[in-house]
């Protein structure tokens, strides 16, 4: 396996793991100290992989785009998506990282049911 999708299943196992652990220690509570605490590892497997693919594609990275993917990643992703890419490419990946952060919600929430499920049991 390639070390991009390496970190894309990083990324989607912590997303399971927070969830479970958030239910687990703080059962029923919306935001928890996970969150928080899972938050820089996120935005971490976000700026590897976005530092992976452009080494993929020969892109050169600004240090301002380097920033920008880590405190604006929302505006910064998307805009190196449409840069490397094009037009019909960057429309694409700025889908497919929209689709990654619903399966990401989807499996918190799965974690969370998970330990729920069992919990009750």
């Amino acid at each position: 396996m390639k070390p991009k999708t390496w970190t894309l299943v990083a990324y989607a196992a912590l997303s399971l793991v927070t969830g479970a652990a958030s239910q687990y220690v703080y059962p029923g509570r919306e935001t928890t100290v996970f969150d928080y605490v899972s938050l820089p590892v996120f935005l971490l497997l976000t700026f590897l992989w976005y530092r992976l693919d452009a080494a993929d594609r020969g892109y050169r990275r600004s240090s301002m785009l380097n920033i920008g993917v880590v405190g604006l990643t929302a505006v910064a992703l998307p805009y190196y998506f449409f840069k490397s890419r094009g037009a019909k490419g960057g429309l694409l990946a700025t889908g497919g990282a929209l689709l990654m952060l619903v399966l990401s919600g989807t499996l918190s929430y799965l974690g969370s049911w998970a330990v729920f499920e069992s919990l009750q049991r």
